[in-house]
């Protein structure tokens, strides 16, 4: 008998250990409970009701943890179910007090895991800015991982009049994702090339080149007067790192049109981007003014 009692007495210290484990972690939850319910059934010294009871009460505990760092989040500002700080440590409960209690607590789910609380107006709740969902989107823990391009772009840079009912986001993450907020859809793609704080610049002028014939309601002749007068803004060294870019990570034709705009606009003829061109190959530009000389040597075309 009394070596019976040695021997469960460090089973039963496991035990205790699993149940501070469980109240803990929050984490295999079922893998934890089929272990106490085993050993408190061989040990004979409490009733599993007493555990479960314990348990239900760190959830509550945890869902009044959750409540109060919900209260302190600011209206109109979106959080993940990771901006929780007791996410970390509770994982699991925290997404179920927050799927039991959210009504409770004010918030409007965008999508899977994405939340708000609305900010009260005069006229009643008001839905977040849409700067505020484009930061979500492009930021990942303060720093830069993507930026907005497409139409909503082009609208930005007063290329077009056209206000898009979408917002495309190109993002490092590679992670593709849709979300809609009263009416305005946004959507994310892979960026072509690393997104930084710094290049985000040079892969917008890029990707506008690559869809020049896109934009909406405007000829490309004026698109390219436009994108010029943006292009002086860009210092030196800024031109030499898109033009390498260019190469890396975007078509030929992105490449012909970037070298054309540069060598016609600027008198700047870049050797790095025509050596990178296939010296076969022809492009369709439907730019109206002609360059005749500058035109073939970038390899493109005015007519398909």
């Amino acid at each position: 008998m009394l070596f019976c009692r040695w021997f469960w007495l460090p089973v039963l210290v496991f035990v205790k250990w699993l149940v501070g484990l469980r109240n803990i972690c929050n984490k295999h939850i079922a893998i934890i409970d089929l272990c106490v319910r085993f050993f408190l059934k061989k040990l004979d010294v409490c009733d599993f009701n007493q555990y479960h009871v314990q348990s239900m009460n760190t959830q509550e505990n945890i869902t009044q943890a959750v409540s109060k760092q919900i209260n302190h989040i600011k209206p109109g500002k979106l959080f993940t179910y990771q901006d929780i700080p007791t996410y970390s440590s509770n994982s699991e409960a925290v997404v179920k007090a927050i799927s039991r209690n959210g009504n409770k607590l004010g918030l409007i789910k965008i999508k899977k895991g994405l939340f708000y609380k609305p900010e009260i107006g005069r006229f009643g709740p008001m839905t977040p800015k849409s700067n505020e969902l484009i930061k979500y989107f492009t930021s990942d823990k303060n720093k830069k991982v993507g930026y907005v391009t497409g139409p909503y772009l082009y609208y930005r840079w007063g290329l077009t009049t056209q206000v898009p009912a979408e917002i495309n986001i190109a993002t490092s993450t590679n992670k593709r994702e849709k979300a809609e907020l009263s009416g305005l859809r946004i959507s994310t793609a892979p960026s072509r090339y690393k997104v930084t704080k710094d290049n985000i610049p040079i892969l917008q002028f890029l990707d506008v080149l690559k869809n020049i014939e896109k934009v909406s309601d405007v000829e490309t002749d004026t698109v390219v007067k436009k994108l010029s007068e943006r292009l002086r803004e860009y210092s030196s060294t800024e031109i030499e790192e898109m033009q390498n870019i260019a190469i890396k990570a975007y078509p030929e034709r992105t490449k012909a049109i970037l070298g054309f705009i540069l060598d016609f606009k600027f008198n700047f003829r870049s050797e790095k981007l025509h050596s990178s061109l296939n010296p076969t190959s022809k492009f369709f530009f439907s730019y109206t003014i002609h360059q005749k000389d500058t035109q073939k040597y970038w390899h493109l075309k005015t007519n398909k």
